[in-house]
């Protein structure tokens, strides 16, 4: 039974040291420049997507915004939501533009889900100002929201 353990775990272990030694990595690359020659996006992973009307009482202006989460590649990444210039033809459709940028500072390569959020002030009484909101990353819709939750 030693015997046959040892076999297996041989290939195991040079996979892991590989990994831990940051030559497993070196397919990413290869794999990202690839997507960028082809044109078709990174993949980029997305999860808990909401947008909101802001109604609450208060004593500022109603508010709109839409928040999530993304997963960046390395600690040292920031996600943005911007708005996207122009927009499209249907002034009900919001289009944001999810932006990943390297941070100049030293970081980790875990994997890292980070809160995302787009705000802009809105008219009370006035309903939603949007129908739909549209995400783009690199040029390609990711991600639709229908639903535009209302707080009042």
């Amino acid at each position: 039974m030693r015997t046959f353990k040892a076999v297996f775990a041989a290939p195991f272990l040079a996979g892991a040291l590989l990994l831990f030694t940051g030559l497993a990595g070196c397919g990413e690359a290869s794999e990202e420049s690839a997507a960028e020659e082809t044109g078709r996006p990174a993949e980029v992973k997305l999860q808990n997507w909401i947008a909101i009307l802001n109604l609450m009482p208060g004593p500022g202006p109603a508010s709109f915004y839409v928040t999530g989460e993304v997963e960046l590649p390395a600690s040292n990444y920031e996600a943005r939501l911007v708005k996207r210039v122009p927009q499209g033809i249907n002034p009900k459709v919001l289009m944001l533009d999810l932006v990943l940028e390297p941070l100049k500072v030293p970081g980790t390569q875990a994997l890292e889900w980070r809160l995302v959020r787009y705000e802009e002030e809105a008219a009370r009484g006035a309903g939603a100002p949007y129908e739909q909101i549209e995400i783009f990353y690199q040029g390609n819709r990711i991600k639709r929201i229908m639903d535009i939750k209302v707080a009042q």
